[in-house]
């Protein structure tokens, strides 16, 4: 059934629902102390080896590394790639290579009693213990393993960034999501990107260019907006970006496809009044 607003429009349920998670998700970004906490992991010296370069531990203010990388010795300096980025942009590039290199993709955790990788999702349940209600886990999946022939393993999706910080694992949303605190810990102004077709990333705003960059930690690339619709083939229909805020309708920003009727027709799909649907998103800048 679809929700009223105050002015009377209508727009399908669970369009307003993943609205309302993108803004929960971008003000879980704004916490000090926890954006203090993620600041410390994030090894500048070696994601930035040309501005510490020649410098000692005693002049280091970032997190108190130990020694200082060179530049040979950083596995995230690319030449050949390397040359079509500057400074805070290059950053991410290799913010993003590095993020993805720390965390773990989890399709089906291995069984808790025996370690088979064969575990397969049965059923998922609401949070029940203290750990999944902190780490407002939205569900949790629960997996059965077949040489134990029973329920062995769950798998919580956490949707806490500082539980994330611990667990460094999950699939799309788990990545989105604490990525985006990387960024935010790192200076950045992050927004959330949600698409309707199932997949989540950030963009990061570039001063240097004037505008914002797409920046997919799944994949450990930036500023590569066709890779959804050109590269994986995917059917966009919504793509919506979070600000704590603001949310904006940027899908042009990800296909050359968007006047087509075939298009359209995928967006109505979704929320059937176009109009009603951008007169909402309005209501919640």
């Amino acid at each position: 059934m679809a929700p009223s607003t105050s002015f009377g429009l209508e727009v399908p349920a669970k369009f307003a629902r993943r609205i309302d998670s993108g803004f929960d998700t971008v003000k879980e970004w704004e916490n000090e102390e926890l954006l203090k906490e993620c600041r410390a992991q994030i090894p500048f010296h070696i994601l930035c080896p040309e501005q510490y370069h020649g410098r000692t531990d005693m002049d280091m203010d970032d997190g108190g590394m130990d020694m200082c990388t060179s530049i040979e010795q950083s596995p995230y300096i690319n030449p050949e790639d390397d040359h079509k980025y500057q400074g805070d942009d290059l950053f991410l590039k290799r913010l993003a290579k590095y993020f993805q290199e720390i965390m773990t993709w989890v399709n089906n955790p291995p069984c808790e009693l025996c370690n088979s990788d064969q575990t397969k999702c049965r059923q998922t349940r609401g949070p029940l213990t203290s750990e999944e209600f902190d780490g407002k886990a939205s569900r949790v999946e629960i997996y059965w393993c077949p040489n134990c022939n029973a329920e062995t393993t769950t798998f919580p999706r956490y949707n806490s960034p500082r539980k994330l910080l611990e667990t460094k694992k999950g699939r799309c949303g788990e990545y989105a999501n604490l990525f985006g605190l990387y960024c935010r810990a790192a200076g950045f102004e992050t927004r959330y990107i949600l698409d309707y077709t199932d997949h989540v990333w950030t963009e990061v705003y570039s001063k240097r260019l004037g505008r914002w960059i797409m920046a997919d930690s799944c994949e450990g690339q930036i500023d590569a907006t066709s890779m959804y619709e050109k590269g994986w083939g995917k059917k966009l229909n919504w793509i919506l970006a979070f600000t704590l805020d603001s949310v904006v309708d940027i899908t042009r920003r990800y296909t050359r496809a968007y006047l087509s009727e075939e298009f359209q027709a995928r967006r109505r799909d979704i929320c059937p009044r176009l109009d009603h649907a951008a007169m909402y998103l309005n209501q919640k800048n």
